[in-house]
């Protein structure tokens, strides 16, 4: 057991309805995209932490992972803020903001 498997994640940076898929929230689907392209589970992605703490997560398979939520989500995130994101949480709420003003 590792420690990322102990500690909890982090509340959701937003409760926001997921468009396009009907279900879960933007922080399940970034939860998801990341688990997928690291081999990580899920419930082990602490949103707390940053990306760099993900086990198995490579800037390639972040890259991927981006480009999963944007077609999931109908979004486009700037190239950059990949590099300045500071934890899992904090790309969530970016993402739902951008979620948030496609939809207004």
């Amino acid at each position: 057991m590792t420690l990322a498997d102990t500690t909890a994640p982090a509340p959701a940076p937003t409760a926001a309805a997921t468009p396009g898929t009907g279900t879960g929230t933007v922080l399940d689907v970034v939860v998801r995209a990341l688990a997928a392209h690291s081999g990580a589970r899920p419930a082990s992605i602490d949103t707390a932490k940053p990306l760099a703490a993900i086990p198995g997560i490579e800037s390639v398979k972040a890259l991927r992972a981006i480009t999963e939520i944007e077609d999931e989500l109908g979004i486009a995130i700037p190239d950059d803020f990949l590099f300045e994101t500071a934890t899992v949480g904090d790309l969530a709420a970016f993402v739902a903001g951008l979620v948030q003003e496609d939809t207004a």
